[in-house]
């Protein structure tokens, strides 16, 4: 199972939006504190993660959403428990670029990231969608530790994302984390998209 393990802000940040795999597929549970850049802005965040799982906090505007990804869907859920609403969306086709495996063909090399050994890769892949080009670094267990990429979709436009994870514990996480609260309401992406500042597009089933 495919988990995304990286760039679960990037999804609802980017562009555009479409069914898509995920980034990494971590080995283990683990923890840490995590900085996104997309689009020159820097988003400073929790990840929580489990294999086919992961929970992501992160502040934007005045509100502090949860984003519950899962490996085995092309839809992740935002919780607002402001609003005690859950939405869900479809992730963007940068991330089934950024899922697939063949990333892992070009390494540079060892590195250490925050104290965590990883291996260095280069990244050069296409999907029908665009074109990345950068570097990722994984750690033995599949952790993203770091990513600076560039994803030019068909468009013609380049979207620059940088990710770096810091303080990483590894150890199994609470599987209540990874779970949207019963109760709450749900309403479709675009009747919240224009409260966080987002670009988001409803779950169509």
């Amino acid at each position: 199972m495919r988990t995304l393990c990286c760039l679960l802000i990037a999804l609802a940040l980017a562009p555009s939006a479409a069914s898509a795999e995920t980034l990494c597929d971590p080995h283990v549970g683990f923890s840490a504190d995590r900085t996104l850049v997309i689009g020159g802005h820097e988003y400073d965040g929790k990840i929580w993660a489990m294999p086919g799982e992961e929970r992501h906090e992160q502040a934007i505007a005045s509100f502090h959403p949860v984003f519950l990804l899962r490996g085995s869907s092309p839809f992740g859920e935002i919780v607002l428990a402001q609003l005690k609403t859950v939405v869900e969306f479809v992730m963007p086709p940068e991330l089934r670029l950024l899922g697939r495996p063949e990333l892992k063909r070009h390494p540079l090399g060892p590195d250490t990231v925050n104290g965590i050994a990883t291996t260095k890769y280069a990244i050069d892949e296409s999907v029908p969608e665009g074109h990345a080009e950068g570097t990722l670094w994984l750690s033995r267990d599949g952790i993203p530790m770091k990513l600076a990429a560039t994803f030019v979709g068909t468009h013609g436009k380049p979207a620059h994302i940088a990710w770096e994870l810091k303080h990483v514990k590894i150890g199994p996480q609470p599987a209540t984390l990874f779970e949207a609260p019963s109760g709450f309401s749900k309403l479709p992406a675009e009747a919240v998209a224009p409260l966080l500042g987002l670009k988001l597009k409803s779950a169509k089933h």
